[in-house]
């Protein structure tokens, strides 16, 4: 059994690193093809996506001794035991040097200048000629000196990502195991409601949900316990709508209607989960949007936002003829996106290219700045507009999506996708 049999899913990284060990473990066999173990290997990603449980498992799977370092010390005292742990890790090669959270050793604020990556620089460069590899975990690493990060110190340096779905999926079914659930809980159905998240997170619904069950003095977790884990863990969601009126409730209902339905029109299974339960302190629900699978942020997509952001606002308008008062964190995110559109990738042309320091130093010309927010006000204009027609090509759904929503609350995918496959066919 291999040490790599914890971590599920990643798989292409786990080969990666199984072929690190497989070095470390016959360097008999690659030394009579000329090769070397590489210096050392650096995993990074967000938070919570398993980089320390791989590192540990590289670690148990090479057999070496093992030297952990995480910050737990202050300046001086610091820097002066990661002196001393590469020199016992030298003593007593071969032996594997693990550097545990690197990005949060800095107390300096130049990341560059800060004396503990010195001194990890120079603990690497003192190893240099004996048997010992670094594995190292960061969270961010775009503050790092390219010396620490060059071939001969970390030879390999590898993303952690999110999970995809597919991963995901697996994740859950293995939290899951362990697990009294009831038979309408499905792993695939977790897995989409926590899409874009951590394993940690995963993790960390899954007990929440648990504990609802508990308080309940249930025997099984239930379908409704993980969403409920889920509007307020990953959402922020207030626990329920009771302080809205009827009123209120509608033209929330509404709003977030508009949202799905002009996001559903491009693409029809593009909505995992909607709620009128209030998110991150905005009197406003929360529609959630699975993530490209692709990776790939297209002109395309970015435009799709947008205009599925104005939608709501869009919505309300339709139907009540009134200004929606609540959508200004929309427009906020909508502007941002056309902002970014219009300077970085040049979707206006290159007049008004700019780089991100420049407007983050207020370094642009009162010309070109009057300019950009022309052109972003156009833009805004233009995709609100299309919002209006594409709801309107789809009101009835709009309007069987928002009663739906005023009498229940919170839908999710399947439930979604039969009223939008209804209102199609009767198109």
């Amino acid at each position: 059994m291999s040490a790599f049999d914890r971590v599920i899913g990643y798989e292409k990284e786990k080969e990666q690193l199984l072929q690190l060990c497989d070095i470390a473990k016959n360097p008999q066999k690659y030394a009579a093809l000329g090769v070397r173990l590489p210096r050392g290997v650096l995993l990074h990603g967000e938070p919570g996506v398993g980089k320390t449980l791989m590192a540990t498992a590289f670690v148990e799977e090479t057999g070496r001794k093992r030297y952990f370092c995480r910050k737990d010390r202050p300046g001086d005292e610091f820097v002066n035991y990661i002196g001393s742990l590469f020199s016992e890790a030298k003593k007593n090669a071969p032996s594997v040097v693990l550097l545990d959270d690197l990005d949060k050793y800095i107390s300096d604020h130049f990341m560059e200048n800060s004396e503990e990556l010195i001194a990890v620089q120079s603990g690497i460069d003192c190893v240099r000629d004996s048997d010992v590899f670094i594995i190292a975990t960061a969270n961010k690493i775009n503050g790092f000196p390219e010396t620490l990060l060059r071939p001969g110190r970390f030879d390999r340096v590898l993303e952690i990502g999110l999970p995809d779905r597919r991963q995901s999926v697996e994740i859950v079914r293995y939290y899951l195991s362990d697990k009294k659930v009831a038979a309408d809980v499905k792993a695939e159905d977790v897995a989409r409601l926590m899409d874009g998240y951590s394993c940690a997170a995963l993790e960390a619904v899954l007990n929440e949900a648990g504990i609802y069950a508990g308080y309940e003095r249930k025997t099984l977790i239930e379908r409704d316990h993980l969403v409920r884990a889920v509007l307020r863990n990953i959402f922020s969601a207030e626990e329920n709508t009771n302080k809205m009126s009827k009123e209120e409730k509608e033209e929330v209902a509404f709003h977030e209607a508009g949202h799905a339905a002009v996001a559903l029109s491009y693409d029809p299974e593009i909505v995992g989960l909607i709620s009128l339960r209030s998110c991150r302190g905005e009197m406003r629900g929360v529609v959630q949007i699975l993530r490209n699978t692709s990776g790939i942020r297209t002109y395309a997509q970015m435009h799709k936002s947008v205009v599925s952001l104005l939608a709501g606002k869009a919505a309300v308008e339709i139907k009540y003829g009134r200004i929606d008062v609540g959508a200004s964190s929309d427009i906020e995110r909508a502007s941002g996106i056309v902002e970014q559109m219009i300077t970085k990738h040049v979707t206006s042309g290159f007049g008004l290219y700019c780089m991100e320091q420049m407007r983050g130093n207020g370094i642009l010309s009162g010309e070109q700045n009057d300019k950009i927010v022309v052109e972003r006000s156009a833009m805004i204009a233009r995709c609100y507009e299309e919002a209006k027609e594409l709801l309107r090509n789809h009101w009835a759904f709009v309007e069987k999506l928002a009663a739906e929503l005023a009498e229940r609350e919170t839908l999710l995918y399947e439930e979604i996708q039969t009223l939008f496959k209804e209102s199609e066919s009767n198109r």
